[in-house]
C-alpha cells in the first residue's frame, strides 16, 4: 500500500517553500506535460511542494488553454460556452478554415 505520509524533511538542497517558483515557467512545463516529480526536480522543489502547487493552480491553467480565439496557418478554432438544459455548460471547440470570409468575420467582431 502506497505511503500516505509525507515526510516533511526533503532531501538535501531541495526548497520546501512555493515562493521560488515562478508560476509561468511551471504553468508551461505542466502544460507541455511534465510529471510533477520532473516539475520538482527542474524547479528544485520537493515532490510534495510541487503537488501542492499544481493541484492549486491546474484548473486555471488547463482553463486558460481553452478561452478565445486560436490560429494557425490552417484554420481558426473559436472556444464557445454551449449551455446544457441543466443550466451549466461546457466549452467547446469550433474550427473553421482560414479563409479570407472567415478572418473578416472574425476581425469585424471585435
Amino acid at each position: 500500500m502506497a505511503n500516505l505520509v509525507r515526510n516533511p524533511v526533503p532531501p538535501a538542497g531541495l526548497s520546501t517553500s512555493t515562493a521560488l517558483l515562478k508560476e509561468p515557467a511551471v504553468r508551461a512545463g505542466y502544460l507541455s506535460g511534465m510529471t510533477i516529480p520532473r516539475l520538482a526536480l527542474a524547479f528544485g522543489a520537493a515532490e510534495y511542494v510541487m503537488q501542492d502547487y499544481g493541484a492549486e493552480h491546474r484548473w486555471g491553467w488547463s482553463a486558460a488553454e481553452h478561452r478565445g480565439i486560436h490560429e494557425d496557418a490552417r484554420r481558426t478554432v473559436v472556444f464557445t460556452k454551449a449551455s446544457r438544459e441543466t443550466g451549466g455548460y461546457d466549452i467547446r471547440p469550433i474550427s473553421v478554415p482560414r479563409i479570407t470570409m472567415h478572418v473578416r468575420a472574425l476581425e469585424a467582431r471585435v
